[in-house]
């Protein structure tokens, strides 16, 4: 599966009514989403978000291009999940709070199912290279069923006392370095990295800064947490018409060894890899127009 697909990744707590009317909302255009029983859901709440997701499973019906994941609480809820009628709708599982000693049980648990699977690292081993290139060892027997990396964002500054700014992106914050190791770490092993949330749904601007910073990384995928935010990043991934003339032009079959465009080097031999991906992200997500982008009005 492209990398590209999951798009926007909104978090529903499973407690939230009319799920599926979310998840189907044309206009909405979810290529992903997260029913989570985690950290969304109050201890005091956890039954009732359980019979909520039983109840959701027996009435989801998976249609469109939208891939729906669960994310248990712990590895208890998530053996729970896989005994349910109708897990085979959910497309995979969100895995919270990974960390090289408990990576092994969680993987050990989805040995005989088929669902793909997004780890979260989001302890103090998001700060330690060599427990990254550890885990990403662990993983890499299962590279074909992670759909992505997800970097916990705000569970890792909450382990400095920090929060995000309102005024800066992530990359300008403690988080800058830890998304950085990430996409190396991970990226060139095969495995797409999702982008943290930006949880100041109403600064627009600092999100388009953001995912840019993004784009420069190879980070192709974000958690959302406000519907807004779906259209919003959708409208960022479209690339501008000039990359997607050079991307052709790029993965041209009679394309020379070099040449100029627009006042910039294409070089096929290095620039190969970058043109498939906006050719990948123009399919996906259509090619940038003024009309695309829209900030959200607040009340």
């Amino acid at each position: 599966m492209s990398r590209h697909i999951l798009g926007a990744t909104l978090y529903i707590p499973a407690t939230r009514p009319n799920i599926e009317t979310t998840l189907h909302d044309e206009e909405l255009g979810l290529r992903s989403a997260v029913i989570c029983l985690e950290d969304s859901v109050g201890e005091t709440d956890i039954e009732r978000a359980q019979a909520a997701f039983g109840q959701f499973l027996c009435d989801h019906q998976p249609a469109g291009e939208c891939r729906v994941y669960a994310r248990p609480r712990d590895i208890a809820m998530l053996a729970w999940m896989l005994r349910q009628p109708g897990i085979e709708k959910i497309a995979g599982f969100v895995l919270p709070k990974i960390t090289a000693t408990n990576i092994g049980q969680w993987l050990e648990l989805l040995l005989n199912s088929e669902h793909a699977i997004m780890p979260t690292i989001e302890g103090e081993e998001a700060f330690d290279l060599s427990a990254l290139q550890t885990m990403r060892a662990q993983l890499l027997p299962f590279v074909r069923r992670v759909d992505a990396i997800r970097i916990g964002g705000n569970d890792i500054l909450n382990i400095l006392g920090a929060r995000r700014s309102k005024n800066r992106t992530a990359y300008d914050g403690p988080l800058g370095q830890v998304i950085r190791d990430f996409a190396a770490t991970f990226i060139p092993a095969g495995f797409s990295v999702s982008s943290p949330v930006f949880e100041h749904f109403a600064r627009f601007d600092i999100l388009e800064e953001e995912i840019e910073r993004d784009l420069e990384h190879g980070v192709m995928t974000k958690t959302a947490i406000h519907p807004d935010q779906v259209r919003q990043i959708h409208a960022l991934y479209r690339p501008r018409a000039d990359e997607v003339a050079e991307a052709r032009a790029i993965l041209a079959s009679d394309a020379l060894a070099v040449f100029g465009s627009n006042g910039s080097m294409c070089e096929p031999a290095t620039h190969r890899s970058w043109a498939a991906t906006i050719m990948s992200r123009a399919q996906a997500f259509g090619i940038e127009t003024h009309e695309n982008v829209t900030p959200i009005r607040v009340a």
